[in-house]
């Protein structure tokens, strides 16, 4: 059996409802005890029969922190990671789910509530105080997140706009080309697509899904001059990736891709449906017992 680590931001942030960032200083434990276990592989490494007991890390969507933080302390470290990168996303607005979150639980006033119709129902949202904020948040991750992309993008602008919030602070969480680039040139770091703009795969129509994983190992093969042979799904859980999504990957030259599924890779486990462990911000300790009972499950 191996493992597949998945992470998503190294920083220390406010508001992290889906438990999405490893703090710094606790990313750095992680670091030194993988170093000390001597078993971390490359992710394509994790099928193969002589890996057994390996450790693959993994991080998704393409955040900056991922090129200033995370992937200098890995390289430093000489430990391989991969970095499924959102390749319309690069240099470009933060991710609609950040808007989201700073607006609904940063410290500003909102509107008492407010209307929203997704998917043509309407649908009113109480917005009075930290724990109504919090539902609405929730409520509002699961019904975006089938949307496409250019009716996801045009809801979350047209509900922010109408709680009331403020224009973040700053807009530049997302990785730009030149800080993928300089990731990409540090010693086994390789790159995976994760589509062009984290759009939930499963349900959306074929061309859509074409574009979204065929464009984005195309996007980013041509940006750095190099294959792009890994893909990561967003939202990674079954009904997010649907059945006509593992066929694409496959056709787009990849060898693996990954979920969001939890488990450990074995010799039944299928290339394209690959499960990982989610890492959330785990003291030092943790993180360890965690890694030493995914790895003894049978």
């Amino acid at each position: 059996m191996s493992v597949i680590l998945m992470y998503h931001r190294v920083a220390d942030i406010p508001h992290d409802p889906f438990e999405l960032a490893v703090h710094p200083d606790r990313f750095a434990a992680h670091v030194e005890h993988l170093s000390s276990l001597r078993r971390t592989v490359p992710v394509e490494d994790v099928t193969a029969r002589h890996s057994a007991g390996g450790i693959a890390v993994t991080f998704d969507d393409g955040y900056a922190d991922n090129a200033t933080v995370a992937a200098p302390m890995l390289a430093a470290a000489q430990l391989p990671a991969t970095w499924f990168i959102t390749a319309g996303r690069l240099g470009q607005r933060r991710f609609w789910w950040d808007r989201l979150i700073e607006a609904l639980l940063g410290p500003h006033p909102l509107r008492d509530s407010v209307d929203v119709r997704i998917s043509g129902r309407d649908h009113w949202l109480d917005l009075r105080g930290a724990d109504a904020r919090r539902t609405a948040m929730r409520f509002l991750h699961t019904r975006l997140r089938p949307l496409p992309p250019e009716e996801l993008e045009a809801t979350v602008d047209e509900l922010v706009d109408r709680m009331g919030a403020p224009a973040p602070a700053q807009d530049d969480l997302t990785m730009t080309v030149e800080q993928l680039r300089e990731l990409a040139a540090l010693p086994l770091q390789e790159i995976g697509a994760h589509t062009r703009t984290h759009v939930q795969l499963g349900g959306q129509p074929e061309h859509l899904q074409r574009a979204e994983i065929l464009g984005s190992v195309e996007d980013l093969s041509t940006l750095l001059h190099r294959p792009v042979r890994t893909f990561a799904y967003p939202f990674g859980v079954p009904d997010a990736v649907g059945s006509r999504a593992p066929r694409l990957v496959e056709e787009a030259g990849c060898v693996l891709a990954c979920t969001t599924s939890p488990g450990v890779v074995g010799r039944r486990s299928r290339p394209h449906l690959l499960p990982r462990l989610h890492v959330r911000d785990w003291e030092g300790d943790e993180f360890a017992a965690r890694i030493s009972q995914t790895l003894s499950r049978r």
